[in-house]
């Protein structure tokens, strides 16, 4: 019968790890028999056979360290003194003679095996936390405007936010064996999400008061700033388990799935905050329209600000509903995409808080915005180690970066669209009220629309090789990059606090996210990952081969092993006998020499095969004619049979070569750089390894699925 060595609870027989604490159970250690103890041949620290079974990926399985703690050995061998691992002699804990111990082994760190991205992750969610203490919590509207309070002088922000900053270290106190062996590492996930909670109902709280002030326009609290949105990403990092933290394979699947839960929680929160803020300001415009302060403004028909307004909180909200729903459905691509958001936001705030312009981070009620107040929260939940772990089997690999593309890809289409609806919106109604900065709303539809397209093409060119996936999502990326830059800079010329430079705030946080995040996404999904990288420094460079089309005697991509001799690759025959062969390019030839292209069809149609025992092209062999094709036989049928193919297909006899498993491997290797034959030498069973890597990387569709038939 075995037992946890950690909380005593019996197992049942097979099971790997403890249902009650999680513990990860051994083969041996964990059959202790209850009763009377079993004869002690060696202590159990000085027996590594005798300790439970450690996962590597899972360090922290259990009790932290290797081996028993202190207090169960003293509880398992039931006496009131520790027990050291090595008995005095003639003193035997069990009451009869024991055999001579072993050394004592050195006890490993509690900390080994912890990964760097778990410490890199804790300083992080502190740094975060900390900072928020200095950063404006609130300020008012009204007659209350300017009247900032700093999280650091709230008392209620000030104790939570420690709070979090202390549950950080429940993981290394755990490890270090304060808590005892009654606390596993499933205890401790639920100790630091509890801790953490009240910094997300705090959150909540003054987001309903500052929804309950903004009818007023006249209070201190109306307004929440810069410190929520930095504070409640810290605080989700800290209440997340660590990667060393995690049980390997599914065991813990339940409980990872309760953070693509919070991911989820998240948006819906955002979505929550923003109807909240179109229903207050139709309200508030329903009721002050007519109001002779509010015209004084110069803004005419308040109902078009407010229907620009709510299109761009509805925006901000989408992008992150999009990316929740597909990490819901299990896409490793869309987690990783949220993940390059969040980051991209974090930067956005930094460089808000030393006055950009355009980055919003407050939310006040009575005005929808696009605000990043949620996006760095988002992307904090979105990146925790039990969503990779859930997530981790639908990885793109590295040579389709295509498919890694297409999230960033649609997520900077919604946003250029918008861009693009917003600028022609607002340069007619600034033409139609005989406003300021036309110009410039066409400038920015202009470049809206360059982006759009850019975005609709990307997947197309991308998809010509795997090479063109790398450069021209670079390439969008810098275009990107360079608007975003041009029109911000307009927007910061023209922002001179005319009240007539309408629609101005409705956009320009849109634009710095085109300008900074979208770009900083493509380009680490194409060039972070490590094995993406390696795998681009095998491409062969771009050039006329998978294009689709090729120009008469232009040089092609050179096939591999084309100055190999043939009777050197392994596994293959030295002599082939060529079977009417149609010759690319004279069978004189030598075999050093570069592939040419595909000849004209005009001349494809006049190729005859050369007579029986001519040499083999690049290999000096002569054609056995025992294993000649009745094609190529006299009678009139089959001469009628081969003239009609020829008359259909100028490219017939070539296909037909290429399939055909007799033809010399040197043959193939010239067949390969025909644009149609290709596909039949990638299905030809005797193509050497070499020829079909080579064919693999042309990015052609129809030899990509050739090779799969192959498998």
């Amino acid at each position: 019968m075995k037992f946890c060595p950690e909380c005593g609870k019996q197992q049942e027989p097979g099971g790997r790890f403890c249902p009650e604490c999680g513990f990860a159970m051994g083969t041996d250690a964990s059959a202790a028999p209850s009763g009377a103890h079993a004869p002690a041949t060696a202590s159990p620290a000085a027996s590594p056979e005798a300790a439970p079974e450690r996962q590597p990926e899972f360090a922290a399985a259990g009790h932290p360290g290797q081996g028993m703690s202190q207090q169960h050995q003293d509880q398992h061998l039931g006496q009131g003194q520790p027990y050291s691992g090595t008995p005095a002699p003639g003193n035997s804990p069990y009451g009869q003679a024991q055999a001579p111990a072993q050394p004592a082994q050195k006890r490993p760190s509690a900390f080994a095996g912890v990964p760097v991205s778990d410490y890199v992750r804790d300083g992080i969610a502190v740094l975060l936390l900390f900072f928020s203490l200095f950063m404006t919590w609130t300020f008012g509207s009204g007659s209350y405007y300017g009247a900032e309070s700093t999280a650091g002088t709230r008392l209620d922000v000030l104790l939570i936010t420690l709070l979090s900053i202390f549950s950080v270290g429940v993981s290394y106190l755990w490890r270090a064996g304060v808590f005892g062996p009654k606390i596993g590492y499933r205890q401790v996930q639920d100790i630091k999400a509890l801790a953490n909670l009240p910094y997300l109902i705090l959150v909540v709280v003054y987001l309903v008061m500052s929804m309950a002030a903004a009818g007023s326009f006249d209070s201190s609290l109306s307004i929440l700033d810069a410190a929520p949105a930095f504070g409640l990403a810290g605080a989700i990092m800290a209440a997340q388990p660590r990667r060393g933290e995690i049980a390997p394979g599914t065991v813990d699947a339940p409980r990872n799935r309760r953070w693509v839960f919070v991911t989820m929680g998240i948006a819906g929160l955002a979505a929550v905050t923003v109807l909240a803020q179109i229903i207050i300001r139709i309200v508030e415009v329903a009721g002050r329209g007519d109001d002779p302060i509010y015209q004084s403004l110069g803004l005419g028909n308040p109902w078009i600000p407010t229907l620009l307004l709510s299109l761009v909180g509805l925006v901000s909200v989408a992008v992150l509903a999009l990316v929740a729903l597909n990490v819901f459905r299990g896409s490793d691509t869309w987690r990783f995409t949220g993940v390059c958001i969040g980051v991209g936001a974090l930067f956005l705030g930094l460089i808000s808080l030393m006055g950009a312009y355009g980055v919003s981070l407050d939310y006040y009620a009575g005005s929808p915005s696009f605000s990043l107040i949620f996006w760095m929260a988002f992307g904090a939940a979105v990146s925790a180690p039990s969503v990779a772990r859930l997530t981790q089997h639908t990885q793109a690999a590295p040579a389709d970066r295509l498919t890694a593309l297409k999230p960033a890809i649609l997520l900077t289409l919604i946003l250029t669209s918008a861009l693009a609806a917003l600028s022609l919106f607002s340069m007619v109604w600034t033409l139609v009220e005989d406003y300021d900065g036309a110009a410039t709303w066409a400038i920015s539809f202009v470049f809206a629309l360059v982006m759009v397209a850019g975005a609709v093409m990307l997947p197309k060119v991308a998809a010509r090789d795997q090479r063109s996936a790398y450069v021209m999502g670079s390439a969008y990326a810098a275009i990107l990059f360079v608007l975003g830059l041009i029109l911000m800079i307009i927007r910061i010329v023209r922002n001179d606090g005319s009240a007539n430079e309408v629609g101005t705030g409705s956009t320009a946080t849109i634009i710095m996210v085109l300008t900074w995040v979208m770009p900083f996404v493509i380009l680490a999904v194409l060039w972070l990952d490590k094995a993406s990288r390696e795998h681009f420094r095998t491409l062969a460079p771009t050039g006329g081969v998978g294009a689709g089309f090729t120009f008469d005697a232009a040089p092609q991509q050179q096939a591999p092993g084309h100055n190999a001799p043939v009777q050197h690759v392994p596994g293959q025959p030295v002599q082939q006998t060529p079977v009417q062969q149609t010759p690319v390019q004279p069978s004189s030839a030598p075999a050093s020499q570069a592939a040419p292209a595909a000849s004209a069809a005009g001349q494809g149609a006049g190729v005859e095969a050369p007579a029986a025992g001519s040499p083999v092209a690049g290999t000096g062999s002569t054609a056995d004619e025992s294993v000649q094709p009745a094609a190529t036989g006299t009678a009139p049928e089959a001469e009628n049979a081969a003239e009609a193919g020829t008359a259909a297909d100028p490219d017939a006899a070539l296909i037909a070569e290429a399939a055909d498993p007799a033809t010399a491997l040197a043959r193939l290797q010239e067949l390969a750089t025909h644009p149609r034959a290709r596909v039949a030498v990638a299905g030809n069973p005797s193509t050497y390894p070499d020829l079909l890597n080579w064919l693999g990387q042309l990015g052609d569709p129809a030899v990509d699925e050739a090779l799969r038939r192959r498998q």
